[in-house]
């Protein structure tokens, strides 16, 4: 009987004592953009399901006019009707859209573009419109 009631103490403790997983802010749940935000690199993944949001991120690329920018954007799964729709933008330090993707398919993308000519990039904006599927957008800056 002693070992009984030592038993059940114990399975108590163990059972109130377990927590619960981490909520998580970002990664690859649906519907929240998970973002990395560097000197010399910048990615957005999400994963939508009827995602609909309008996002905003200003780079902190530290750039010179002699840098390359590596883009590259893959879109998968992607199930939307006509009538919705998704942008991705990337605007320059003077307020140019100098990338403009119109989301409506899978598609794979990508570009080598001297900042000289397509100017500072400042900031990625993310406009959608019940979005489902997988969008992957990475910009890389040679230094």
């Amino acid at each position: 009987m002693k070992y009984l009631v030592q038993l059940s103490i114990v399975m108590m403790f163990l059972i109130h004592g377990c927590v619960k997983p981490p909520e998580y802010s970002d990664g690859l749940l649906e519907n929240i953009p998970a973002v990395i935000n560097e000197s010399d690199y910048f990615s957005l993944s999400i994963l939508g399901d009827n995602y609909t949001d309008n996002k905003e991120w200003g780079l902190l690329f530290s750039t010179n006019p002699a840098n390359l920018l590596l883009t590259t954007v893959i879109v998968k799964d992607v199930n939307i009707a006509a009538s919705d729709s998704n942008f991705l933008y990337l605007i320059n330090d003077l307020g140019d859209t100098v990338f403009n993707a119109i989301i409506l398919n899978d598609f794979i993308f990508t570009s080598l573009d001297s900042l000289n000519v397509i100017g500072n990039p400042k900031k990625v904006i993310f406009d959608g419109k019940k979005f489902t599927g997988r969008l992957e957008y990475q910009m890389i800056i040679n230094n």
